[in-house]
Parts: C-alpha cells; sequence; structure tokens
C-alpha cells in the first residue's frame, strides 16, 4: 500500500508540485465532472451537463436530461467526500437536492447515507488522494 502510494506521488503527481492552486482545482473538477458524468450515463440516469464544483465548500451542481423525460433535472450536491472500501475508491455525493419536491422528500428519507458513485478509471488510483489535498 505505502509502496502504490509512493509511485503515485512521484507519477502521478510530481507535476502538481510545481503547480498552482488553479491548477490542482482544475484537476479535481474534472475528475468530479467525469466521475459524475459517467456514473448517471452508464446507468441509463440520463446526460449529465453544465456541471459547476466547488472544490473549497466541496459541492456539485449539474443539470442532468432524464431518459425519457423533456425537463431536466436541476441537482445540487451539498457536499462530497471520498472513501476507500476493498481497494477501491468512491465519491459520495450528500445533501442531494433536486427541482423535483418528491424526489427530495426520497433523497431525505432514504439515501442519508449519499450515493455511492466509483472514481475508477476516472481517477487510475489517484482519485481520493487528489480530491483531499
Amino acid at each position: 500500500m505505502l509502496t502504490r502510494l509512493i509511485v503515485i506521488l512521484f507519477l502521478g503527481l510530481a507535476p502538481l508540485y510545481s503547480a498552482d492552486l488553479s491548477t490542482i482545482d482544475s484537476i479535481r473538477s474534472k475528475i468530479l465532472t467525469s466521475a459524475v458524468s459517467m456514473y448517471f450515463n452508464t446507468r441509463g440516469y440520463g446526460k449529465v451537463e453544465n456541471v459547476i464544483v466547488d472544490t473549497s465548500k466541496k459541492t456539485l451542481r449539474f443539470n442532468l436530461f432524464p431518459e425519457g423525460e423533456k425537463q431536466p433535472l436541476n441537482v445540487d450536491i451539498g457536499s462530497y467526500t471520498t472513501l476507500t472500501e476493498d481497494k477501491e475508491e468512491y465519491l459520495i455525493l450528500q445533501k442531494v437536492q433536486t427541482n423535483r419536491v418528491w424526489l427530495n422528500r426520497i433523497f431525505a428519507d432514504h439515501m442519508q447515507e449519499g450515493i455511492k458513485v466509483p472514481l475508477g478509471i476516472v481517477s487510475k488510483g489517484a482519485g481520493s488522494l487528489l480530491l483531499k489535498l
């Protein structure tokens, strides 16, 4: 585990040490945007567009164009965090709010733990590390 972390640091993150904070935020935003887009698209939920990431507040906002619906779903993620479980990295989306009252009630009643989004190939093993920097 420690060896893997050292390899990741030297190979994957070495350029970041000389990079400014805006570059790191840009990388974080790309990882988050890719992970969220892939998650909703590959499960057939719909297409994600207009992702806005605030890495300092750890919030996300995006439009989801659900399969079979004409109106977009506006999604606000009040917080996100990362989780490593069984050597797999996940992005946990919490405090989910939408422009659909009934959907907000479902999230409030049944999804307090959040939405578990696999980081997988998007992060190439460094997602949790990059998102915590």
